[in-house]
């Protein structure tokens, strides 16, 4: 059995907004394949005991039996949870987030999903059939786990569970039949339970699932945006206007400002895949309820964000979080906070007594700075405990603009 990649619960990528749609130049759309598994997967469940863990490291060949005992709860509890789950879909809604991120980039992107890879799909790539059927593009979806896991490879006292789906992909230029982009995506839910809860709990991942979905699909759509086969793909039916090109932007800007972090000793620095996000979170297990985002925005027409000023940002930012399904009623302006000068303060509540509250300021006409401090719970407690040491570290956070 692969266990998952286990992901950063704060890690992120930059979201960049779709840009102003302009005039078709072509009445021809980019139709895309999604194709999945004929079946939903087997769930599995990540989950070790301490005593485990500590006869792998102390008696040889200890790890062996372990992975078989791995292998053997796994199966077990996977079949566990898909009774509970029996009736729910997961790969419809991710498919329905896939469409409405497509879309969300794009007019020219319309979507297919199938669940019929051995029409589509073959041991090499693809078969003639997609571009037979009319399609430009597939995508080939891999169920790599989906289930719950324990978030960390190593056990816990608590035993918690908290649902997790990581998927691989490929996409494929049809009448070509050649691949053209691959990733490995992977989100999980932010409420854990106990693992004799979790497994008997619907609501625990298909509550969840929704906002899981939406981060699936933005990790896929935006990974193409960003290396602009986005763009590639709606050039392809004349329609490349409407999907600008980024890469090279990005690139051009990043080299405008450095940022220099410094952590507190019981926190860390976590290295993203972008230059325009910085994550600071602790070193231990609090790391999974509370963390320190740094970013940097581009407020550029490529972007759709030819904004002026914090008031216009925050307008489109909040139409942002809409579209991801957040209820904004709470968003409002924070003053409970020492921030540097300069920066205007904004909060918003999260689910199970979470809240991020977030610090913007204008660095010039093209770009801004947003400092977010991250709670998935427990804001009430957890923000006055923790409160002078992300001030002080946001504080000492240095933002050089060249």
């Amino acid at each position: 059995m692969r266990y998952p990649k286990l992901p950063q619960l704060f890690a992120s990528f930059l979201i960049l907004l779709a840009p102003d749609i302009a005039s078709a130049v072509s009445d021809a759309d980019a139709d895309i394949l999604i194709v999945f598994p004929e079946k939903l997967a087997p769930s599995k469940v990540y989950f070790v005991t301490d005593g485990e863990i500590t006869r792998g490291i102390l008696i040889p060949f200890a790890a062996i039996a372990n992975d078989i005992a791995f292998r053997k709860r796994s199966d077990e509890m996977g079949a566990q949870l898909d009774r509970t789950l029996a009736g729910y879909d997961r790969y419809a809604t991710i498919y329905k987030e896939l469409e409405s991120r497509f879309k969300f980039r794009s007019p020219a992107f319309v979507t297919t999903d199938s669940r019929a890879p051995a029409i589509y799909l073959s041991d090499n790539g693809i078969t003639p059939a997609a571009a037979k059927d009319g399609y430009d593009y597939v995508i080939a979806i891999e169920d790599k786990f989906s289930g719950l896991s324990m978030l960390t490879l190593v056990a816990t006292r608590s035993d918690d569970l908290a649902p997790i789906t990581t998927l691989g992909y490929k996409v494929y230029d049809a009448r070509k039949r050649e691949r053209i982009a691959k990733g490995l995506i992977s989100a999980n839910g932010l409420q854990k339970r106990h693992y004799n809860e979790a497994l008997k709990d619907r609501e625990l991942f298909v509550g969840s699932y929704d906002q899981m979905a939406y981060y699936l699909a933005e990790q896929l759509v935006g990974s193409l945006f960003r290396v602009d086969q986005l763009h590639t793909m709606a050039a392809s039916v004349g329609r490349g206007d409407e999907v600008p090109q980024v890469a090279a932007v990005m690139k051009r800007f990043e080299k405008r400002f450095d940022y220099t972090l410094k952590t507190a000793p019981d926190w860390k620095q976590t290295r993203m895949n972008s230059k325009y996000v910085s994550v600071l979170e602790p070193k231990n297990d609090l790391r999974y309820s509370l963390g320190l985002r740094f970013e940097v925005d581009l407020l550029i027409p490529e972007f759709g964000q030819d904004v002026s000023t914090v008031d216009e940002y925050v307008d489109a930012w909040k139409l942002r979080l809409v579209d991801q399904g957040i209820d904004i009623s709470s968003f409002a302006v924070f003053a409970d906070i020492d921030a540097p000068d300069g920066f205007r303060a904004y909060s918003l509540d999260l689910p199970g007594g979470g809240r991020q509250v977030s610090l913007l300021r204008l660095l010039n006409e093209d770009m801004l700075q947003l400092v977010s401090l991250i709670f998935t719970k427990d804001f009430a407690t957890l923000y006055p405990q923790n409160r002078k040491k992300m001030e002080a570290m946001i504080a000492a956070a240095k933002l050089q603009v060249h």
